[in-house]
C-alpha cells in the first residue's frame, strides 16, 4: 500500500469530486453484459420493423445513453465464468465498450473483483490472488484495477463511472474483505482497505470518472446508513450511491423511495438505481421514484440485462437470454418490443424537462393506533374437530365455537398456516391448515365480526424453536433463490387472502423466530445475516400486498430479557420492519410470571412498540392483568394457544363444552 499512496501524492487523486450545484440530467441504462455471448451463439438483434440493427444503436435510439458492463478478473479460470470463452474478460469488455461509444452512450465499468459472479450471497477471491492477504491483497487489486482502467483508457474507451465492486453490501474478495452482523472495527477497516486499493487506481488513471459504490439494498435504509457512514470513517470515496432494487429482496417501493431521499438528502450525493429487472409493470414506477429524488440528486437508473424484455422472439425459439444447449449454430432473431421501448421513449419526453417531477405521494409513514384490548384465541385445531364430529356447546347450548368465544369477550382469531401440510412429511393429508382450509376458517371470523390473525408457519409442518423445517418444494433454493421464493409467497398468500375478502388484520412473519425460520440457511448460528435476509423478504412481501397490515415478529422468550433484547436488536440492526412484539409464555420454558412482567416492562420502555403475548396456556388473568398494564398502553392483548383442546388452552373439554376457564375473560 506505500507504492499505491506514494501513487497518489503524485497524481493528487485523494480529493473527492465536490457535486455539482445543478440539475443534472437524469440518465436512461442499461447492463447489457449478456449480449457479446449471446450474439456469439447466434442472437442478432432488429428494430421494430425486423431490420437488423446493432442492439446498441437501438438502445441509443429509445434514449437509453449509459450502458454498464461488468468484468471478471479471469473468466477462464477453472472456476470462473466462461473457462474457454472468456465473456466479460478485458478484451470483450474492449470491444463491446467500442460499441457503447460509437452509439454516443457513456460507459460504465463494473468490477466484480471476481473470476464470476460478485454478489451479496459470493464474493470468491479471483483464483489469482489465492494466499494473499493485506498489502499483497489490496496491492494486488490496485494493480489490476489500474491496468484494466489504463487498458480502456488507450483503447479510447475510458469509462465514465467506475463500480469499485458489484454488490458489496456484505463486503467484497472473501475471506479478507467479509463483513457480517458481527463485523468488527477490524473487519471494516479491512475491506474497506480493499475498496480503497481500487479506488486510488481509478483516481490515477481516470480521476474525472465518477465512483459509484454499489449496494444490494434498494429499501434498507438502516443498512445503507451503517454502511456508508463505514465509508466516510475509513476515508472510502464514492461519488455516486448506487443501490440494486429488486421487488422479491428489496423491499417495497416507499422503502426504496424513502431510502433514496433519506440518503440523497444525509450524503449530499447523487442516487442511481444502477440495477432492477425491468418490466412492463414497474419501469415507469422505479424510474419515476429515482426522478423524484428532491433537489435534483435522482441520478438515474440502469436496468440489469434487459434485453428478453426489451426485445422479443417472433418465432419463440429464444427463450430467456440465450440459445439453450445444442441449438448453437442457429440464428435467433430477437426483434424490438415497442409497447416496452415506448415507456422509455415516454419518460424521456418527460423528464427533458428539468423541471418535471413525477407526481409521487411522499413515503408511506407505518402507524399503529390501539383498538379495543385483544383477547384473542388461536383455534387452528377447529376445522379438524368439527369433522371429527364434535360440536360446542355453552352451558347446554351448541353454537358456532365463535360465537361461544365472542358472547365470551374474545374479540380476535389466530390461525397457522402451512405451506403444503399434504407433503410427505406435512401436517395433514387432509390439508389442515393449508390455504383451503384456513381461507374458508377465515371467512367465519369475519362474518362472525371478529379480527383475524395469519401466523405464518413458513413450513409444511410445525415451526417453533426447536425446528424449522423448510418446504419440501423449496429444498432445491438457496440463497437468494429461497429469499424470494419466501417472499413471492407472503405476498402471493396475502393477496388470495384480500381478493377472497378475508385481509388479515395482523400477520405474523414466523412462528417462534428465535432460533431463525427455513433451516438450515436461517439458522441462526453466530450471524444473524441470512435470518436477516429472510425476514425481511417476508416483511416486505406481506407490506407490498397491503402497507397498511399489521406485522408481528414472534418470539419464545416470554420470560427470558437478555435473549429477547439480544434477538429485537440484531433484527432491528439488520433493518427488519415490524410493528408488534409478540411473545410465547410457558411456564416450564420461559420463566416466572415476575420475568414476564419484568421482560415486558423492559421491552415496552426501550422499544415503544406494541406487546402482545401471542401463545400461553396457564395464568390466564395474571398474563392478561401483566399485559393490560404494561407503560404507555403498549400491552395489546393476549392469545390463549388453541383454546379449544382440552390438553392445551382447556376453555372446552373433550366433547366441545366449554369448562369454567372460559368465565375468566368476562371479568378480564
Amino acid at each position: 500500500m506505500k507504492r499505491i499512496l506514494l501513487f497518489l501524492s503524485l497524481s493528487g487523486c485523494l480529493m473527492l469530486v465536490a457535486s455539482c450545484g445543478k440539475t443534472a440530467p437524469f440518465s436512461i441504462g442499461a447492463d447489457i453484459s449478456f449480449v457479446p455471448q449471446s450474439e456469439e451463439m447466434g442472437v442478432v438483434f432488429q428494430d421494430g420493423q425486423g431490420v437488423e440493427q446493432d442492439v446498441c444503436l437501438l438502445l441509443a435510439q429509445h434514449h437509453f445513453d449509459h450502458i454498464r458492463l461488468r468484468i471478471f478478473v479471469n473468466p477462464e479460470a477453472e472456476k470462473g465464468y466462461a473457462p474457454g470463452k472468456g465473456y466479460c474478460d478485458l478484451a470483450h469488455t474492449i470491444a463491446m465498450a467500442k460499441r457503447i461509444k460509437a452509439a454516443g452512450m457513456k460507459f460504465a465499468l463494473d468490477f466484480h473483483y471476481s473470476d464470476t459472479w460478485a454478489d451479496p450471497d459470493k464474493q470468491y477471491k479471483p483464483s489469482a490472488w489465492e494466499g494473499l492477504a493485506g498489502e499483497a491483497l489490496e496491492y494486488a487489486l490496485y494493480t489490476y484495477t489500474r491496468d484494466v482502467l489504463t487498458a480502456l483508457k488507450e483503447a479510447g474507451v475510458a469509462p465514465q463511472t467506475i463500480q469499485i465492486g458489484n454488490e458489496i453490501n456484505h463486503g467484497l474478495v472473501w475471506p479478507e474483505g467479509y463483513i457480517d452482523d458481527n463485523a468488527t472495527e477490524a473487519d471494516w477497516k479491512a475491506m474497506l482497505g480493499i475498496y480503497k486499493a481500487g479506488q486510488y487506481a481509478a483516481r490515477e488513471v481516470l480521476p474525472d470518472s465518477k465512483l459509484m459504490v454499489h449496494l444490494a439494498l434498494g429499501g434498507e435504509n438502516t443498512l445503507c446508513r451503517q454502511f456508508l457512514d463505514k465509508m466516510i470513517q475509513e476515508e472510502a470515496a464514492f461519488d455516486i450511491i448506487g443501490l440494486s432494487y429488486y421487488e422479491q429482496w428489496h423491499e417495497t417501493y416507499d422503502d426504496l423511495k424513502a431510502n433514496l431521499y433519506d440518503l440523497s438528502a444525509r450524503y449530499n450525493k447523487p442516487v442511481c438505481v444502477c440495477e432492477y429487472g425491468a418490466n412492463k409493470e414497474n419501469i415507469k414506477r422505479i424510474n419515476d421514484i429515482v426522478r423524484s429524488t428532491p433537489n435534483g440528486l435522482g441520478y438515474g437508473t440502469m436496468a440489469w440485462e434487459p434485453t428478453r424484455t426489451l426485445f422479443t422472439s417472433p418465432d419463440s425459439s429464444l427463450v430467456g437470454r440465450m440459445p439453450r444447449p445444442g441449438q448453437e449454430g442457429e440464428v435467433f432473431r430477437l426483434r424490438a418490443a415497442p409497447d416496452v421501448l415506448q415507456l422509455y421513449d415516454e419518460i424521456y419526453a418527460q423528464y427533458s424537462d428539468p423541471n418535471y417531477r413525477p407526481e409521487e405521494e411522499p413515503p408511506f409513514e407505518r402507524t399503529v393506533e390501539k383498538g379495543e384490548q385483544i383477547i384473542g384465541a388461536d383455534i387452528s385445531w377447529v376445522p379438524w374437530q368439527e369433522d371429527s364430529g364434535i360440536r360446542f356447546s355453552d352451558k347446554g347450548a351448541e353454537k358456532d365455537v365463535l360465537q361461544i368465544l365472542k358472547e365470551n369477550k374474545f374479540n380476535w382469531i389466530r390461525l397457522r398456516l402451512f405451506v403444503d401440510p399434504t407433503a410427505e412429511n406435512g401436517y395433514s393429508r387432509e390439508g389442515y391448515c393449508g390455504l383451503e382450509q384456513t381461507l374458508a376458517f377465515a371467512k367465519r371470523i369475519k362474518a362472525a365480526g371478529m379480527k383475524f390473525l395469519l401466523d405464518f408457519h413458513y413450513s409444511d409442518n410445525w415451526a417453533d424453536p426447536g425446528k424449522q423445517y423448510t418446504p419440501a418444494a423449496w429444498k432445491q433454493l438457496s440463497g437468494s433463490g429461497l429469499e424470494g421464493q419466501l417472499y413471492r409467497y407472503s405476498h402471493e398468500t396475502i393477496k388470495t387472502f384480500i381478493a377472497e375478502g378475508v385481509r388479515p388484520d395482523m400477520v405474523q412473519i414466523g412462528n417462534e423466530v428465535n432460533h431463525g425460520m427455513l433451516w438450515p440457511q436461517g439458522k441462526i448460528d453466530d450471524s444473524y445475516m441470512p435470518f436477516g435476509v429472510l425476514l425481511r423478504c417476508a416483511s416486505a412481501g406481506v407490506r407490498a400486498a397491503d402497507p397498511t397490515i399489521l406485522i408481528m415478529v414472534h418470539l419464545a422468550c416470554g420470560g427470558m430479557n437478555e435473549e429477547s433484547v439480544f434477538f429485537l436488536d440484531k433484527i432491528i440492526s439488520r433493518d427488519v420492519k415490524f410493528d408488534i412484539i409478540g411473545e410465547s409464555y410457558y411456564p416450564q420454558w420461559h420463566g416466572t410470571l415476575d420475568d414476564l412482567k419484568r421482560n415486558l416492562t423492559d421491552l415496552a420502555t426501550r422499544y415503544g412498540k406494541p406487546l402482545i403475548v401471542v401463545e400461553y396456556q396457564e395464568h390466564a388473568r395474571e398474563v392478561n392483568e401483566i399485559v393490560r398494564d404494561l407503560p404507555d398502553g403498549l400491552g395489546w392483548g393476549t392469545f390463549i394457544w388453541e383454546a379449544t383442546s382440552p390438553q392445551w388452552g382447556g376453555l372446552f373439554d373433550k366433547k366441545g363444552r366449554t369448562t369454567g376457564k372460559i368465565d375468566i375473560y368476562k371479568r378480564t
